[in-house]
């Protein structure tokens, strides 16, 4: 059965908007004075965490996202709540958020951006080491002088310049071998590119799990559908971070399994194809991922976080979304 389109499948709304509220915003505008200076920065830790930094006075705090709000003197279900809670799934997109930068247009709706060069550059070294095996030797020429060549985007053609410069081999030959590279190596890129972009899949899982536990303990809520349909989706919810997990390691596995200079065409495809299933999951999961980041667990709405729920569930009722890889 055919996946409904991602784009228009079960629209997500965010958690205390009003009425009419477009969310996320164009821009980080926060309200808080001090949260308006471009010295400003939030950036991500190695494990995840969110980290604010004052560049002028070499100042980093590391920040745990659900009690953010209390270090930065934010009340709760305020917008500039609501914007720091973006915080984790921005910084999915990109590197860092200064006050006043745009929100990533990926958290609006948009495409994905082309893969950045540390994505093309991590390609290209899986690329030379699974293709060392049974090059030949135009192919043994070429990926010696590929090694040699400094990173960038030309640095194919680069390298077929230099087989045919130093090494005499004939200029048709190498310009197919090496658009036939550059092709295989800008499909992993985008692989890798679309696994680095995934929603903030472990603090949708964290959110679910403290929501959960606060409404099982508490004695008025533990019966209600709400606290079952938690309990129902807290072991579930890590189902789309293992599937992006698997689809990027499939991606990883079949180049280095499978990579040879006669095979570049067709693995090239295979990765488009790894790509486009982690793009689309991507497409699914975004919004709704963000929003859970969104929920304070003793003060949302609860009919907020039944809504937030059923999400969940529709979302995972897409068995083919989930297909090992």
């Amino acid at each position: 059965m055919p996946l409904p389109d991602p784009v228009q499948f079960d629209p997500v709304r965010f958690p205390g908007l009003a009425p009419d509220e477009e969310w996320p915003p164009e821009i980080f505008d926060f309200n808080a004075p001090w949260l308006r200076d471009r010295e400003l920065a939030f950036e991500r830790g190695p494990s995840g965490e969110i980290i604010f930094v004052r560049r002028c006075e070499s100042l980093r705090l590391v920040l745990d996202i659900e009690t953010a709000h209390s270090a930065l003197d934010i009340p709760p279900r305020s917008r500039d709540f609501r914007l720091l809670r973006l915080m984790p799934s921005a910084l999915r997109l990109v590197e860092s958020v200064t006050p006043g930068d745009p929100v990533p247009p990926a958290l609006r709706g948009e495409p994905l951006p082309p893969p950045e060069e540390h994505h093309l550059y991590a390609a290209t070294t899986a690329l030379v080491a699974a293709l060392e095996r049974g090059s030949g030797e135009a192919g043994s020429a070429f990926l010696d002088a590929l090694r040699r060549t400094p990173p960038g985007v030309k640095m194919f053609e680069a390298a077929a310049a230099t087989c045919i410069r130093q090494g005499g081999f004939g200029l048709e030959r190498m310009a197919n071998l090496a658009r036939g590279l550059h092709r295989l190596a800008h499909a992993h890129a985008e692989v890798l590119a679309a696994h680095a972009a995934q929603p903030d899949y472990a603090g949708m899982e964290r959110m679910v799990a403290a929501t959960t536990r606060i409404l099982v303990r508490d004695a008025s809520w533990s019966g209600d559908l709400i606290a079952h349909a938690l309990r129902q989706i807290e072991p579930l919810v890590c189902v789309p971070r293992e599937t992006a997990d698997a689809l990027r390691d499939a991606a990883v596995a079949r180049l280095e399994t499978e990579g040879t200079l006669a095979q570049a065409g067709r693995l090239a495809m295979a990765q488009a194809a790894y790509r486009d299933r982690l793009i689309e999951l991507g497409i699914f999961w975004r919004r709704l991922a963000a929003a859970w980041a969104s929920v304070h667990p003793q003060l949302t709405d609860r009919r907020e976080v039944d809504a937030l729920s059923r999400h969940v569930l529709r979302r995972l009722s897409l068995k083919a979304l989930y297909a090992p890889p």
